[in-house]
């Protein structure tokens, strides 16, 4: 007897692991958010004899109760969500916390992930990063939020809707500092597609065209760069170039002088490379 906690596709059947394949097809009871939902994985998988029940934070008490005694009676349960891994902003917490407190150590099914698919195709540093989960309603609140963990200059991640979108846009589209985006919609799904660069060269109308259908993830990063000064940075240029050192050492250079980005470093150290 084992709980488990089975993650399900995001979107592409095809992401679907053997193991949970196995462990779905092996269990007595399969605790969903939706039965609809679940029905239909359910179907693909050709799994009969198995009891979908319904689960929601709300009714921790109740179904613990149930998986208590199942548990017991040497049964095996899973635990969907209606896509993804369980629990990250979907239910499933109290009921885990309290198996772990009655000594039953739930097992986890590893598998598709829409936050960590989407910090790996952001472009962005992901090795350290911050998961938000969904925005608050209010503009205010969403605003107090954005600038508080941005201002901490790693990768925070959000689930959002495309109202939350608009609103995101309206709030930092003319803020000074360099805050970039990577905006993911449909990932695994047919029309899966990533917009990235810096929010205030993102037009209103590009944006609103992508948001208009599909599931979105957010990924907002700030970063602080010295304003650039091309006159001392055409004589670094210059003072380098008589060392007679390669264009990629010059602008390596460039860029840990003066905390430019890469690519401008590289496009100065082009620039003034011919100079006399």
């Amino acid at each position: 007897m084992s709980f488990y906690i089975v993650s399900t596709p995001i979107g592409n059947l095809e992401d679907l692991s053997e193991r949970s394949i196995r462990i779905l097809r092996e269990s007595d009871i399969i605790l969903c958010e939706k039965k609809v939902r679940a029905l239909k994985l359910i179907s693909y998988l050709r799994i009969k004899n198995v009891k979908l029940v319904p689960y929601h934070d709300s009714k921790s008490e109740k179904i613990f109760n149930l998986i208590h005694k199942e548990l017991n009676n040497s049964k095996n349960i899973s635990l969907i969500s209606d896509a993804g891994t369980p629990l990250i902003s979907d239910p499933g917490n109290k009921l885990v916390k309290k198996l772990i407190e009655n000594n039953f150590d739930p097992i986890v099914i590893p598998g598709p992930s829409s936050i960590i698919s989407s910090l790996v195709i952001s472009g962005l540093d992901i090795g350290k990063f911050i998961f938000y989960g969904f925005l608050p309603k209010s503009k205010n609140k969403i605003e107090k939020e954005l600038l508080k963990y941005l201002d901490l200059q790693i990768p925070v991640l959000f689930f959002v809707s495309k109202n939350d979108m608009k609103k995101v846009y309206n709030i930092l589209k003319d803020y000074p500092k360099n805050i970039f985006y990577s905006l993911s919609k449909e990932i695994t799904k047919k029309n899966e597609k990533t917009l990235r660069g810096k929010i205030n060269d993102l037009s209103e109308k590009k944006l609103f065209n992508f948001i208009e259908k599909g599931e979105l993830i957010l990924i907002l990063n700030l970063k602080y760069f010295q304003e650039v000064d091309e006159k001392i940075i055409r004589e670094e240029i210059k003072l380098h170039k008589m060392e007679k050192i390669s264009k990629k050492d010059v602008a390596y250079k460039i860029r840990e002088k003066f905390q430019i980005k890469k690519n401008l470093s590289y496009e100065l150290t082009i620039k003034y490379w011919d100079e006399n």
